[in-house]
C-alpha cells in the first residue's frame, strides 16, 4: 500500500489526559467527570469507650475540633476542588505528588511509603445492573493516629465499617488506625467478590443466550463483556501488588498485629484475581460461540436452499421437456396431459422429499 495515500485514523487524545500535558509534577488538575458540587468533609473519632462524629465546610474547621488522643478518620467526598486539596496538603504535610495522584482519577492502584505517612490508591466498583458497573477512585492517607480518605462522590461501601465503629462491638474500637485502614480495604475487596460473581453470572447468561439464538445485536453485548473484563483486570490485578506491598512493608505505621489481617486480605485478592482469569476464557469464548451459531444458521440456510433447488431442478426438467413445443409430442393432444404432467411433478417432488428425509438431509 502506498504510504502517501494512506490516511491514518484520527485518534484524538483524551481531553482529561491532555490537561496534564506539559504541566510540572505536582500540579493539581482534576481529571474526572466534571462536578460542580462542593466537597463534603466529615470526621469520626473514637477509642474503646467513646465515639464522636462531626462535619465541616473546610479542613481547617475539622482540624480545630479534633482530639489528638483519639483515632481519627476524615472522609472527603469530592476531589474536584484544587484549593481544598491544597489546604489538606498543607494542614497534614502531604507531598504535592500525592495530591496530584488523588485528583488524577485515572491513576493506577498503588502503594507508596513516605517518612510520615502511607499513601494508597484503590478502585471501588458499583454494579447497578448485571454485567455493568461504575468505577470510582478512593485514596487513603495513613498517618499517626489519623486516616484520611478521598472519594470522587458521596456513597461508598464503608457503611458497615461506620456501623461497627458506632456500635463498639468489633475490634475496630480497640485497634489502631492501621486496622481501620485494613477494614476499609477489606470492605472494598469484599465488594470485588460481589462484582466478579455478578459478572460471572452475566457471562453464563450471555453464553446461554448465544447457544439458544444468534442475533447481530449480540455482538454489542460481547464487546461490552470484553470491555468489562478488561476493566476488572485493570483494577483487581494491581490490587494484588498493593496488598502484597502493605503486607510486606516494615513501615512504623503498620503494626505486626495488623499484618496478620493484610495476609488474609492478600489471599482474598488472589482468589478474586483467579476468578477473573477464569472469566477470561468465557469472555473470549463468546465470540467463538457466536461465530459457531452464525455458521450453523448459514449452513442450515444453504442446506434448505440446496434441497429446494434440487426439487425444482427435477420439476424444471419435466417442464422443460413439455415446453419444447414439438409438433408430434405424445401427450400434447391429450385432454388430460396437463393434469398428468402436474401429477408426475407432484410425485417426483414428494419422492425427493421422502428420499431426503430417509438420508437425514432434511
Amino acid at each position: 500500500m502506498d504510504k502517501k495515500n494512506y490516511k491514518y485514523r484520527d485518534a484524538s487524545p483524551d481531553p482529561r489526559v491532555a490537561l496534564k500535558v506539559g504541566k510540572p509534577p505536582g500540579t493539581l488538575i482534576y481529571t474526572g467527570a466534571k462536578k460542580e458540587k462542593t466537597p463534603v468533609i466529615s470526621a469520626i473519632q473514637f477509642k474503646e469507650d467513646k465515639v464522636f462524629e462531626f462535619a465541616a465546610n473546610t479542613i481547617e474547621e475539622i482540624k480545630t475540633q479534633l482530639q489528638p488522643e483519639l483515632v481519627t478518620w476524615i472522609n472527603i467526598d469530592g476531589i474536584n476542588d484544587p484549593k481544598m486539596l491544597n489546604d489538606v496538603g498543607k494542614e497534614f504535610q502531604l507531598e504535592n505528588l500525592s495530591l496530584e495522584d488523588i485528583m488524577n482519577t485515572e491513576s493506577r492502584p498503588k502503594f507508596e511509603e513516605f517518612d510520615s505517612y502511607i499513601f494508597v490508591i484503590l478502585k471501588d466498583m458499583h454494579c447497578p445492573n448485571d454485567g455493568i458497573f461504575d468505577m470510582e477512585q478512593i485514596s487513603l492517607v495513613l498517618k499517626e493516629n489519623l486516616l484520611i480518605t478521598f472519594q470522587e462522590e458521596p456513597g461508598d461501601v464503608f457503611d458497615g465499617v461506620r456501623a461497627r465503629i458506632r456500635a463498639g462491638t468489633s475490634k475496630i474500637r480497640t485497634r489502631g488506625v492501621d486496622y481501620l485502614a485494613y477494614a476499609l480495604m477489606d470492605a472494598i475487596i469484599d465488594n470485588y467478590i460481589i462484582i466478579t460473581e455478578t459478572f460471572d453470572h452475566y457471562l453464563d447468561d450471555l453464553e446461554d443466550l448465544l447457544y439458544a439464538t444468534t442475533h447481530r445485536r449480540q455482538l454489542t453485548k460481547i464487546k461490552e463483556a470484553k470491555k468489562h473484563y478488561n476493566t476488572l483486570k485493570r483494577v483487581v490485578h494491581p490490587m494484588k501488588d498493593v496488598v502484597y506491598n502493605i503486607y510486606r512493608t516494615e513501615h512504623k505505621l503498620i503494626t505486626k498485629r495488623t499484618h496478620i489481617y493484610t495476609r488474609d486480605l492478600y489471599d482474598h485478592v488472589t482468589s478474586i484475581d483467579d476468578t477473573i482469569l477464569q472469566s477470561r476464557d468465557k469472555v473470549y469464548g463468546l465470540m467463538g460461540i457466536y461465530q459457531s451459531g452464525t455458521n450453523n444458521i448459514m449452513n442450515n440456510i444453504m442446506k434448505t436452499l440446496t434441497i429446494v433447488s434440487a426439487i425444482f431442478m427435477a420439476l424444471s426438467l419435466i417442464a422443460g421437456i413439455y415446453g419444447m413445443n414439438f409438433k408430434h409430442m405424445p401427450e400434447l393432444e391429450s385432454p388430460y396431459g396437463y393434469y398428468v404432467t402436474l401429477g408426475i411433478m407432484f410425485v417426483v417432488a414428494l419422492g425427493l422429499i421422502i428420499y431426503f428425509r430417509f438420508k437425514k438431509w432434511l
